[in-house]
């Protein structure tokens, strides 16, 4: 399966490297394009053709609202993410009158970006299934699905039997940072994993992230228990 190829659109380091590095981690995404600017992301979606593409709403050279248009008007047929920390209903509504997929709040959360993903996935599958489709379809690509599972209490990709683990665990542990591999090791989950669950924490306000930037390479994301 050849995977997606999505574009990023955002001038902040630290939202930028948690974006690329997430996308990544999915064998059905790959970033081919990290733009900080509304001119480079012009360019660079018309080299690359990303089929989604990550955009935040305040660059350095203009607004993400704005970008979206004017890709569009150029023909280029990408599905639209926004990743911003603006949250005026005036912005909102903006971003859905121009067909937005999704609409991610910063500080951006590993797990939310996933679920982002998914939905996407889920589109897709969706559209393709069949020309036609019937009202049940129809009704989750408008998110008006009535018949998703209400009884789970985590989100999808977050199992409770796993997650009462990791927390049991971080109870016997000491304030001291820690990493993903340092999580994964103790209860025998991947690195990969062990961090989709420490992002589910930190969106919980259960754990805190801070980017390690003293490791002679890619910053390190190292997490600690709130207090």
């Amino acid at each position: 399966m050849n995977r997606i190829p999505v574009m990023i659109v955002e001038d902040d380091l630290r939202a930028s490297y948690v974006l690329e590095n997430t996308i990544n981690q999915r064998t059905d995404f790959i970033v081919v394009a990290v733009c900080e600017s509304l001119l480079e992301a012009e360019l660079k979606a018309e080299a690359f053709e990303p089929e989604l593409v990550m955009v935040d709403i305040s660059l350095p050279d203009g607004n993400g609202i704005d970008l979206i248009s004017r890709l569009k008007s150029k023909g280029l047929k990408s599905a639209f993410i926004m990743t911003t920390a603006e949250r005026d209903t005036t912005t909102i509504e903006k971003a859905i009158q121009l067909g937005v997929m999704d609409y991610l709040v910063k500080p951006i959360r590993m797990s939310r970006v996933l679920q982002a993903l998914d939905d996407y996935l889920d589109f897709k599958k969706r559209l393709n299934k069949n020309n036609k489709i019937d009202q049940q379809d129809i009704d989750a690509l408008f998110r008006k699905n009535a018949t998703s599972d209400n009884s789970r209490k985590t989100p999808k990709g977050i199992d409770e039997n796993t997650l009462d683990k990791l927390t049991q665990y971080l109870e016997t542990t000491d304030n001291r940072p820690f990493t993903a591999e340092d999580i994964g090791e103790a209860i025998n989950l991947s690195r990969i994993t062990a961090r989709r669950y420490l992002e589910y924490l930190e969106a919980q306000g259960h754990v805190s992230m801070t980017l390690d930037y003293k490791t002679g390479g890619r910053p390190k994301q190292r997490y600690s228990k709130t207090v």
